[in-house]
This record gives structure tokens, sequence and C-alpha cells, in this order.
């Protein structure tokens, strides 16, 4: 006979907390581990920390990860870890059988987490607070407060929080073999998951799986134990779960024992957790029992029976549905030796008291009643038949009052939704109606401005020289602003291309040139004149941005008078980059070989400035003519520097001008091109 297994996580839960037994590291904890001696952030490390305690910490271990969390958590001010340390402090309250005091202090510290938004994977206190609620005997508490939960995150957030209640939930329905409703939630939680933890994804798997074994859906069953194995095994997992044994479970119902014997070595093979290894054997030994190989069960019972005597794990069998007793039974049974038979069944009828395990208790009772009676002793069958339907009967009525309760509060709940729907409706409302009176009120408004607009185009006369002049200063504005985006354009293509070439160093060096240039720009575009200085810094940036780009194929080179005082000396900013853009683009790609640009500063007189880019490239002719061709680079940098140099003009009446000449050499080939701008100071 065979029994439906619970989850392996619940199994991990109960090790975790109740046991200090140790077992081998598996890849993903050594790879952790490797995470918090590496990491030097004191927030990001205490999060690492968390996350290792709540997955893999062992009762031995579990302190001294706590005091260090609460330690840097109280330097830091870091709130989150110091209610992680509160949690593990309740825990510690429930293991002393202080339930409802350490209940009441979990529930504290998930609100706390709630205010600060924490989102809680799997084996985080959310999730964990089912298996307390469970093993306090108040499952009906658990349902409300998974209930109410889940209409808080679903109005507050964070909504990843809801994946953890709906296993809980899920849970709740399983406990009352309601399959069907049990599922429904396993399903909403593995959505949920999806979405953030993929160890909450395994554990959704794996309790569908388990809830459609429990509901007789053998082919469902299999389809998501394989679909978990798979997870498993992508993950180098394996070793945590009894996934394996999952397997072997259905195969057993299907009566293929083969294909279940397959899986069970399987488990065999790559289970390092003791309990695992003990259930391993059992599953083993239950397949040679079915079989009739008794003394091949013998052999594996034995090996789980030193497990359990080496690990002390007691009547903890019972918290799977598998009791290393009951299989002796079985095994006694088959061979004849009743009084060593009755001896297991005894002690496995014990283990599942003690552990208050209803199902069980009804399985070894009934099971007691048709072994006694089967060998002739009516009256203590009788007796074991008269306790079998007491649990029955009490077990029908608490189930029968957890519905009835269920459904109230499920009604209730569905009451206070209803109740959030209609004042979400009436805000609606409240809203349309705002939005129709701010429609109105910008009506008012856009007449009122429309009116003050036609007045204010009658009375041209009142249309002042100052006017004028701050319409040319916005225009000036305007054209600077048509620059930065283009400039930002070229260079956003520039750190694409080094990506896409998988240059990924020269691109790392290209982006932090390019954010501190980007910096600049902003900088420098807040004020209506900069420094040469400030003007310089730029545009050497820029320069080098556009060499690296392409090779170093081009140099700048830069002569500056001695009598120019960088620092005092205001111009526009970014004047001089869309000709240098230019001498690049249009003058030297073009060029065969090395090019250079000469930039000079220099004073004309005491109240000018001439500033000269002159350039080796192929000219404005050729490149006029290869532009004609094939325009891949469309720069108006010139059109719009010369309108700046008109703005300017017309709002400080300055006498700011641009030149542009055409180089040859001797033989009146182009050699280049050279700009000259006169700025006034």
């Amino acid at each position: 006979m065979k029994f439906p297994a619970r989850p392996c996580w619940f199994l991990l839960f109960l090790i975790l907390l109740f046991s200090g037994h140790s077992f081998s590291q598996t890849p993903a904890e050594d790879k952790l581990l490797a995470q918090i001696s590496k990491e030097t952030n004191d927030t990001a490390k205490i999060k690492l920390m968390v996350l290792y305690v709540m997955v893999f910490g062992q009762r031995e271990t579990s302190q001294k990860w706590y005091d260090e969390i609460h330690s840097l958590s109280v330097k830091n001010h870091y709130r989150p870890g110091l209610i992680y340390h509160r949690y593990y402090e309740m825990l510690k309250l429930f293991d002393q059988g202080k339930y409802d005091e350490a209940i009441s202090g979990i529930k504290g510290c998930i609100d706390a987490l709630d205010s600060l938004g924490v989102v809680q994977p799997f084996a985080y206190p959310l999730y964990h607070i089912q298996h307390v609620y469970f093993l306090a005997g108040k499952p009906l508490d658990m349902f409300r407060f998974y209930t109410d939960k889940i209409a808080y995150y679903r109005n507050h957030g964070p909504i990843e929080n809801t994946a953890a209640c709906y296993l809980g939930l899920g849970q709740y329905y399983r406990a009352l073999a309601d399959n069907d409703k049990a599922i429904g939630y396993f399903m909403r939680a593995l959505e949920v998951y999806k979405s953030f933890d993929p160890i909450g994804v395994i554990d959704a798997k794996l309790n569908i799986g388990g809830s459609y074994m429990d509901w007789g859906n053998l082919d469902k069953a299999e389809e998501f134990q394989k679909s978990t194995l798979k997870d498993l095994i992508r993950s180098n997992e394996v070793a945590n779960t009894d996934v394996y044994d999952a397997l072997g479970d259905i195969y057993v119902q299907k009566h293929d024992y083969k294909e279940a014997m397959y899986y069970y070595f399987e488990g065999k093979r790559c289970y390092k957790l003791p309990l695992l290894k003990a259930l391993n054997y059992i599953n083993i030994a239950s397949v040679h029992l079915h079989l009739g190989h008794n003394d091949s069960a013998l052999f594996y019972l034995e090996r789980a029976e030193k497990i359990r005597q080496q690990e002390k794990l007691g009547p903890r069998f019972s918290y799977n549905y598998i009791d290393i007793d009951f299989y002796f039974y079985k095994y006694y049974a088959a061979t004849g030796n009743k009084k060593q038979a009755v001896s297991h069944l005894k002690a496995a009828l014990e283990s599942a008291s003690l552990s208050k395990n209803i199902p069980l208790l009804l399985t070894y009772t009934k099971e007691f009643h048709s072994f006694l009676l089967k060998h002739g002793d009516s009256l203590q069958s009788l007796r074991y038949l008269l306790q079998y339907n007491t649990i029955q009967d009490s077990l029908d009525a608490s189930k029968t009052q957890a519905r009835i309760a269920t459904f109230e509060v499920e009604q209730q709940a569905q009451q206070k939704g209803n109740e959030i729907e209609q004042l979400k409706f009436q805000k609606a409302a409240q809203r349309r109606n705002y939005l129709a009176g701010g429609f109105i009120i910008i009506l008012i408004l856009l007449a009122f401005f429309s009116r003050l607009r036609y007045k204010r185009k009658r009375d041209k006369e009142q249309l002042t020289s100052d006017f004028k002049n701050q319409l040319a200063r916005a225009e000036t504005k305007a054209l600077r602003a048509q620059m930065n985006p283009h400039f930002i354009f070229n260079s956003l293509n520039s750190i694409n291309s080094f990506v896409m070439d998988q240059q990924h160093e020269l691109a790392s060096e290209y982006l932090i040139k390019f954010s501190k240039l980007i910096r600049l720009i902003l900088d420098n575009s807040r004020s209506e004149t900069i420094s040469i200085e400030k003007e310089l810094e730029a545009l050497k940036l820029y320069v080098l941005l556009e060499s690296a780009r392409f090779d170093n194929k081009f140099k700048c080179v830069y002569h500056i008078a001695a009598e120019v005082n960088t620092n005092s000396i205001m111009i526009p900013p970014m004047l001089l980059q869309p000709f240098v853009e230019n001498a690049i683009w249009h003058g030297l790609m073009q060029k065969e070989g090395e090019g250079t640009i000469v930039i000079e500063l220099a004073m004309k007189n005491e109240e000018l400035l001439m500033i000269t880019i002159e350039d080796d490239g192929i000219g404005r002719e050729k490149a006029a003519e290869l532009k004609s061709k094939s325009a891949t680079h469309k720069s108006h940098g010139l059109k719009v520097t010369s309108q700046r140099i008109e703005m300017m003009n017309k709002l400080n009446s300055s006498g700011a001008q641009v030149t542009i000449e055409d180089l040859k050499d001797e033989q009146g080939r182009a050699s280049g091109t050279r700009v000259e701008l006169v700025i006034p100071i």
C-alpha cells in the first residue's frame, strides 16, 4: 500500500526548523556563500545572508547568521534585516511551544515587511507561516490570514507576495481533500512565481503534481512532476527534493513497478539529505514487498532504520505520510511473523498519534482491524474498528466545520471585495466629475487667453524693442536645443557600433567619456555664455570620442595664443563643435590616410577674438560631390551655427562673423578647409 507524499519543501522546512542535522552543501549553497564572502556593500550583504539563512540555514548555525544580520542592520539602519532577526526570535518561541505568541509575532514581522513594500519569495516568513499555523493546529486561522493578505496585496502591493498566499490556501484545501480548489490556488501561485522566483515555481509544481496524485489523476501528476524534475536538473538542485520518489509513487499507483524502481534508484543515486535517503530506501522496500521480494525489502528497511537511529528522526517520517514501522509491519506480515508485525504496527500507530497525522491514524487502525480479524482475534479487531469509526467521525465533523467556516470566510472576503469595487466605482465617478469640471475650467481659460491674444494682436503698437530682444533670445535657445539632440544621436550611434562589434572594453571607456561629455553639455546649456576653457573641455572630449570610434583616423592639435585668457573670455556654448564635426565627417572621413585638425585661438585686437579651425581633408567641393551620391551623415551644424551668430548679432548688436575658405596645394588641388570665426569680447 502506498501513500501520497507531501511536498518535499515542507519536509525541508521541518528539518531546518526543528533539527540540527547537517548535510552536504549544494552548488547553489556554495555559490551563495561565495557571494556573501565577496560582497563589500553591507546592505547587499545583509540581503544575501537573509536569503541564505531562509533557504539553507540549519539549527546549529542559524543563531550565528541572524546575529550577524542584526549587527549589520543596526549599523546601517536597515529595517528589513532587523525584522528578519525578530522573525527568528519568533521561531524560537514556537520551538518552546508558545504557538499563539509565535504566530502573533510572525504576523507582526510580515506586516512590518509589507509596510516597507518588501517582496517575499519562497521560504521567507510569508511562506513559512503556513507551516507554523498547521503545526499549531490552526489551519482555519491560516486560511483567514492568507485571504486578508491577498486582498491587501491586490490593493497595495507588492503583487508578488500573493504567490505565497495562494500556496498557503492551496495547502489548506489539500488538507481538506478538496483537490480541485487546491490545484486552482497552486496554479495561481505558479503564475505569480514565474515572474520573479524560480524556486517558488518548483514548489508550486510539486504541490500541483502531488494534488493530482491525491485526486487520482496520475497522468497529470506525472506531467507536473516530470516538468519539475527538468527544472531541478537544469538548476543542479535535484539532490534537495524527493521528486524522483514522487514519480516513483505515481508509477506504483499505476502498478508499473519497473518504472517505479527506476525513479527510486535515480533518487538513491543523487539524494544527499539523510531523511530523503531513508524515505527513498523505504520506497524501494515497498516495491520489493509488492513484488514478493521479501529479503530485498528487509535489506532496504534496515538501511532506512539505521539512518533513523543515527539521525534520531523519530516520528518525523509521519510528516511525509510514510512510516518505516508500517513497512516493517508489512514485511513481517508477509513473512508470517505475527508478533513482530503487531509490534511494528503498534509503533506506527503511536508515531502517527504523536505527529497528529489523522490520515495515518485511520490507515493504521483500519489495518489493525483487518490484520487481527484475519488472525482470529475478533475482540481486539472490533476495538480497532470502533476506534477507526470514532476517528473517521471526528475527522468528518472537523472537515464539515472547516468547510462551513471556510464558506463564511469566503463570503466575508467576497463582501469586502464588493465593497472595494463599490469604492473604486465611486472614486471613478468622482474622477469623471473632476475631469468634467476641469474641462469646463480649461474652456474658460482658453476663452480668456484667446481674448487676450486677440487684444494683443489688435494692439501692435505695444510691441516694444524689449519684446524683440526677448524673441531673439528665445530663438537662440531654440537653435541651441536643436544642436544638442543631434550631437547626442551621433554619440549614441557610436556606442551602439562598439557594442554590436563586441568591443566591450572600448564601449565601456567610450560610454564613460560620453557620460562626462553629456554632463558638460547639460551644465553648459544652462548658460547663455560659457568660458572658452569650458568650451574647449567639451570639444576635446567630443574629438576623443569620434577619434576612438574611427580607430584614431585623425588627430586634433590646439594652439592657444598667450594673450587669450580662456577663463575670462565668454562665448556661446557648443559654438565650435559643429565646425569640428563638419571637418571630421565631410573632410577627413573621406580622406585616405590620417587627417589633422588644427584649432588656433588668438586676439585679432583688444576687442576681437579670432578662432581658426583648419583641416587637411578632401575639401568642400569633393565632399559635396560624395554627399550627393550617398548622404550617410546629415549635418546641419554650419547652417544652425550661422543662424546662431545672426541671433547673437541681432540680440547684442555685436559684429560676430564667420568665413569659410577652401585650401589648395601648389598644384591647385583641394587640400582642406579653413573656418575663421571672429567674435567680439
